[in-house]
């Protein structure tokens, strides 16, 4: 199956707008989106697109598909063997129509990826990213550490930031205007 024999099953969706695919490592690999979406800004979609699995695995997530709430599109993306589907919808569009076409999709995109990547070298990884060199007085990063826990004692004489001034809200729970949290003790 051809690549826009693909994407146009994903069409054939009312309200999807278009749809995009990429290999693992976010290299465009071909569109079917309308003019105002450029290739440019779609080449640069996938790769933070790529970039965002890659942070979510090194973080020990799965992540086989997700979905973006873009203005009044949805961007709802979904990996394959060897790469990811994106489609871009608008709200009202019929979910289990739209799911049944992605993964027919998707069954016939990792042949296609395979055959494009036939004759060029494979694709590159995203590259894992750079761990920034620790400050002075800076322990390692501990996961089982208590976010409250402070890394390292604020300098003497400087009050911390969020400390000063900062009220808490409660809700009232009837929809109306919360109080501040000083405004409702004063009342009781």
């Amino acid at each position: 199956m051809r690549g826009e024999d693909i994407l146009n099953v994903l069409l054939d969706v009312e309200w999807v707008v278009g749809s995009f695919v990429a290999d693992s490592a976010g290299q465009l690999l071909l569109h079917q989106m309308p003019p105002e979406f450029g290739e440019q800004e779609l080449a640069r979609t996938t790769v933070r697109l790529a970039s965002i699995v890659r942070c979510a695995e090194l973080c020990e997530l799965g992540v086989e598909q997700c979905a973006f709430s873009l203005n009044r599109y949805q961007l709802s993306m979904m990996r394959f063997r060897g790469g990811f589907l994106c489609v871009m919808v608008e709200a009202p569009v019929n979910r289990r129509a739209l799911d049944m076409a992605t993964r027919i999709a998707v069954e016939s995109l990792p042949q296609l990826v395979d055959s494009l990547h036939v004759g060029s070298a494979a694709p590159d990884e995203v590259p894992a990213p750079r761990t920034a060199p620790s400050l002075e007085g800076e322990g390692e990063c501990n996961p089982d550490r208590p976010l409250a826990e402070p890394v390292r004692e604020a300098e003497p004489g400087l009050a911390p930031i969020f400390e000063a001034g900062v009220e808490q809200i409660a809700s009232n729970g009837n929809g109306a205007e919360p109080a501040l949290a000083s405004e409702k003790d004063d009342a009781l």
